[in-house]
């Protein structure tokens, strides 16, 4: 791990390739345009706004709300900007890490940018160098399928973001990513699959402990890398694997190989939901003439099988009821809707959908990440719709995708292109606060 360390915290600027920073540009945009609609639209998260938000910025709550006129104390913002980025299951993420680094880094460095005046090449290194932190951690480590990755080794990604953002020589920042990666939030993959919000949650602590960190480095606290082999070595993982620390580093950085969410669902189900679409936009059928759909995926996706879910959060965690959803012509962006939650015909479909894992696709992981898709039709016929992979991997071709991701959840109250124009000129930028304070949705209190 040491070694990864200092090899990453050596980076700078100029070792950044272009495609490397437009990258980063993207895993900002998105994640804020994430967090934004998360804020707006979650009912826990507009409570907590109305309830701890002050309209007139003061001493005491200085961080602005992005989409807002709204103004909160530090604390208070991590908490909700990390919860908001989450709670609809539209962060971006990194399919090496399993799970979703922006998310832990980008409320953090925020509020960080907001005590000071940071430039655009400062904050976009930082992040790239807390997300490949956090990835590859999260990568070598191999952290325990029944826990949730949220709160858990993104926070030293977080850490060590706003580490950088403050200033800290090489050894206060390694200090601080070896305390922050003795804090991790004991989580449940449980919490995610049965819809408890709770799972949310964990971000937005996981971005207070990432803050609080940088006082407990400068008022003497240490940990040690003996700390992180016992508690992620064995307590939290199955057993790390140390070759994975730099295992092609720097070739491309993990950022460059993060994906985009097109559909607002756990990542898991987007390679079955493409195959079913896929298969749907080349032989046309209507729902009634489906018998039966069998779904066939790797083994961390067929874990998403529970055919009738409770509540809005788990329905993101069922494939089931996704791809009835999608048989039955809705939106998945619309499955939080009572008329298509609650659907009678969306529920009867995904009781008659079964998802298995192939052992064949599990071994693909995490370079792919196959599903295969036949839809048996009560005439007889069978149609088959497979991919190797979910959308939006490795390449930028899902950028038109993505920025109509962007349009839809902005919900015409923002100029989505002109901000993410902004944000794709973040290099020449002098203060970061002052551009993304330029964007207010109107208030609601």
């Amino acid at each position: 791990m040491m070694k990864m360390l200092n090899q990453v915290l050596g980076l700078g600027w100029s070792d950044f390739s272009e495609e490397t920073t437009e990258r980063a540009k993207w895993v900002l945009i998105d994640t804020l345009f994430v967090m934004m609609s998360g804020i707006r639209h979650s009912p826990e998260s507009q409570k907590y706004l109305k309830d701890k938000a002050v309209w007139q910025r003061d001493k005491a709550h200085p961080i602005h709300v992005p989409g807002t006129e709204a103004y909160l104390t530090e604390e208070h913002a991590a908490i909700l900007f990390g919860t908001s980025i989450v709670c609809d299951e539209m962060d971006e993420g990194s399919q090496f890490a399993k799970g979703h680094p922006a998310a832990h880094l980008i409320p953090a460095m925020y509020i960080e940018a907001t005590k000071h005046e940071i430039d655009g090449k400062q904050f976009l290194t930082a992040l790239i160098i807390g997300y490949e932190i956090a990835a590859r951690f999260a990568y070598a480590s191999n952290m325990k399928d029944e826990m949730h990755p949220h709160g858990t080794w993104g926070i030293i990604g977080g850490a060590a973001a706003v580490a950088l953002l403050q200033g800290k020589n090489k050894n206060e920042v390694i200090q601080t990513i070896l305390l922050a990666a003795s804090l991790p939030l004991a989580t449940s993959w449980e919490a995610a699959v049965t819809g408890q919000t709770v799972r949310n949650l964990y971000t937005g602590l996981g971005n207070v402990i990432a803050l609080y960190v940088q006082d407990f480095e400068k008022a003497g606290f240490v940990s040690s890398e003996h700390v992180l082999h016992h508690l992620w070595g064995r307590i939290m993982s199955r057993g790390s694997n140390e070759d994975l620390f730099l295992k092609k580093i720097n070739d491309p950085l993990l950022i460059n190989l993060n994906y985009f969410k097109l559909y607002p669902a756990c990542r898991f189900s987007h390679s079955a939901v493409e195959a079913f679409l896929q298969l749907k936009s080349k032989d046309k059928f209507d729902v009634d003439d489906i018998e039966s759909i069998e779904v066939e995926t790797y083994d961390l996706s067929a874990r998403l099988n529970h055919p009738s879910p409770q509540t809005t959060l788990a329905g993101k965690f069922s494939i089931p009821f996704l791809i009835s959803i999608l048989a039955h012509d809705f939106s998945l962006f619309d499955a939080t809707r009572d008329e298509i939650f609650h659907n009678p015909s969306v529920r009867n479909l995904a009781r008659n959908i079964q998802v298995t894992a192939n052992q064949a696709m599990s071994e693909k992981l995490p370079e792919k990440r196959p599903a295969r898709v036949t839809v048996y039709l009560r005439n007889g016929r069978k149609i088959v719709g497979a991919v190797d992979d979910a959308p939006s991997g490795f390449e930028m071709e899902s950028i038109k995708r993505l920025e109509s991701k962007h349009w839809r959840i902005a919900d015409h109250s923002i100029d989505s292109g002109q901000w993410t124009e902004a944000i794709l000129d973040l290099q020449n930028v002098t203060d970061v606060q002052k551009l993304l304070e330029r964007y207010v949705w109107r208030r609601e209190k």
